[in-house]
């Protein structure tokens, strides 16, 4: 990576949280950063949409921390 991909993604970890279905809670490790979704969350998401065959809720978030 060039001098701006290193400042804006590396390793860390990340969570997905819903405060009106808790289902939907998941954690992981990872790169992080850039202001987006990490790919493994995303992956986890779609994960669980097909475990439970429904949307995800409109109230689902993402945050990481860069370590």
């Amino acid at each position: 990576m060039g001098l701006i991909g290193n400042s804006l993604s590396r390793e860390g970890s990340w969570w997905v949280a819903s405060k009106s279905d808790p289902r939907w809670d998941c954690e992981g490790r990872g790169f992080v950063g850039g202001l987006m979704c990490p790919g493994a969350a995303l992956e986890e998401v779609k994960k669980i949409q097909e475990r439970l065959g429904e949307e995800p809720p409109d109230d689902l978030e993402f945050g990481y921390m860069k370590d």
